[in-house]
């Protein structure tokens, strides 16, 4: 389940205390008035969620869903409705595409610069940027990253990093000289030295410089609070939300996004100034495969960390919280295939509640099985849809490398997957790739005021150093002529075989 009914009961009972509740400021941080009682006045803390990947369309439909399995809609969508709170629309084009790569985006937010789509806060004539978090230490600011994609991958980076998006074993090194103070998420890969090409044993330097590793959801409730930490808790990415609550072993070791979360700002709470970056990553991967019941129950986990970051603005009102995506992914949609349209029976939609694995462990299951009655039993075991045997040899041809879409950015297994339980979900998708869309952004707390309508990916930085007082300015240049990113400038992720 995804919540039990006790924790539904006490979100709602804490979703109507926050529509009513008014912070006093505390003492020696009085608030000027203004929005929220926030004009002017200055964060000692930043937090900046992220769920990437996600499209508008993915995300009300986790509110539909979120409405039909919790009682209740996204946490997210709910600061909508508060006084206190500032929109935006963001356009997050890279320096050589309107359709931009994580890499790219992270980086205009820790840089306030646009780099090539898969450059980490380098500009294409080699010139390194000062990232953020160089920046705010020099400053006194303590830093975190919480993700549940690896540690190095490209939205955390682009907070930190100079690098390519694929070299993570050099991002991984650079956390370390940079003493990133929290670092939570998956990639055990590149910290290993009987993984790493240079064979380097990174987890004897991290241990040797004083960081706290944890390697288990146990170990990282009891990591002491006056050390920096390093916790990774999967050899790649942590698994997907679905598949982490259908496996008792999964959810006893890996801890979930809300926990990482809270854990983080319970370290960091003690410290004056902090900025902590959280990212839901996975949104992404299963956008990317077309996979919505993956998609929406990373998003509500996503949701629940939002919950976390609430809580702790409770405690702590001087805490700016920006929420927003770094681009969109397929474009997922509820069609008016969605409703039966006679109100005879459930829409299709509500076929999601019977989902109980993510693509990636489908696949798993299937093996080298292709045959179309393998397919059917797999299938209808994760999902509980009985496929026609039509739609079934179709599929098997794809995975046999036979298939053949008319449209060339949905010729994969994975994809045609999607379109096929789009039949059974009511959900459709525009492709498999990153999308132009303008992204929403909230914020709530001191200096939300800075982030109200249509927004360039680059302020973010600014506005950012503009709280924490810091006066500088990365070099840019011109936006480059169009063109799409190459394959070494995107991730690749696992076929449906």
């Amino acid at each position: 389940m995804l919540a039990s009914r006790r924790s539904f009961l006490k979100r709602a009972g804490l979703t109507a205390a926050l529509s009513s509740w008014v912070v006093p400021p505390k003492e020696g941080h009085a608030a000027a008035p203004g929005i929220g009682g926030t004009q002017g006045a200055v964060p000692r803390h930043i937090l900046h969620l992220v769920a990437d990947g996600t499209s508008s369309g993915t995300l009300t439909v986790a509110d539909y869903f979120s409405r039909l399995v919790r009682g209740t809609g996204l946490r997210w969508l709910e600061l909508y409705q508060r006084a206190d709170t500032v929109q935006a629309l963001v356009n997050m084009r890279s320096l050589n595409s309107v359709v931009t790569d994580s890499a790219a985006a992270s980086s205009s937010w820790g840089s306030g610069s646009r780099v090539k789509n898969g450059s980490l806060n380098i500009l294409p004539d080699g010139r390194e940027l000062r990232p953020l978090y160089r920046l705010l230490a020099e400053a006194g600011w303590k830093r975190g990253l919480v993700t549940t994609t690896e540690i190095t991958h490209a939205t955390p980076a682009g907070f930190a990093a100079n690098a390519r998006r694929e070299d993570a074993e050099t991002i991984a090194v650079q956390y370390l000289d940079r003493r990133v103070e929290v670092l939570l998420g998956g990639g055990s890969k590149f910290f290993l030295a009987g993984k790493r090409q240079d064979k380097r044993d990174l987890l004897a330097d991290y241990r040797g410089a004083g960081y706290f590793l944890a390697q288990k959801q146990a170990e990282l409730a009891d990591a002491p609070p006056d050390r920096p930490w390093l916790g990774i808790f999967a050899e790649s990415h942590l698994p997907f939300t679905i598949d982490h609550q259908a496996d008792a072993k999964l959810r006893e070791r890996v801890p979930t996004l809300a926990e990482m979360t809270r854990r983080a700002l319970r370290k960091l709470a003690r410290e004056d100034r902090f900025v902590l970056q959280v990212e839901g990553g996975r949104v992404d991967h299963a956008a990317h495969a077309n996979d919505i019941a993956a998609a929406v129950h990373d998003l509500l986990a996503f949701d629940e960390a939002i919950e976390v970051c609430l809580e702790f603005r409770q405690r702590e009102p001087d805490t700016l919280l920006v929420i927003t995506t770094d681009h969109g992914t397929a474009n997922a949609g509820l069609n008016s295939s969605g409703g039966s349209g006679d109100g005879a029976k459930p829409p299709a939609f509500h076929n999601l509640r019977h989902a109980r694995a993510s693509f990636s462990e489908i696949s798993r299951r299937l093996g080298n099985n292709h045959t179309p009655g393998h397919l059917q039993k797999v299938i209808r075991e994760a999902t509980g849809y009985k496929v026609p045997d039509a739609k079934a040899a179709f599929l098997a041809s794809f995975l046999e490398k036979k298939g053949w879409a008319l449209y060339d950015a949905m010729n994969s297994a994975t994809l045609q997957l999607g379109q096929l339980l789009g039949n059974y979900y009511g959900v459709g998708w525009t492709s498999g790739e990153h999308t132009a869309d303008y992204v929403p952004l909230i914020a709530l707390g001191p200096g939300a005021e800075r982030f109200r309508g249509f927004l360039q990916n680059t302020e973010l930085f600014h506005h950012y150093l503009a709280l924490a007082g810091i006066d500088f300015r990365n070099p840019e240049v011109p936006l480059m002529v169009e063109s799409g990113p190459t394959a070494a400038e995107v991730e690749v992720l696992p076929a449906l075989v």
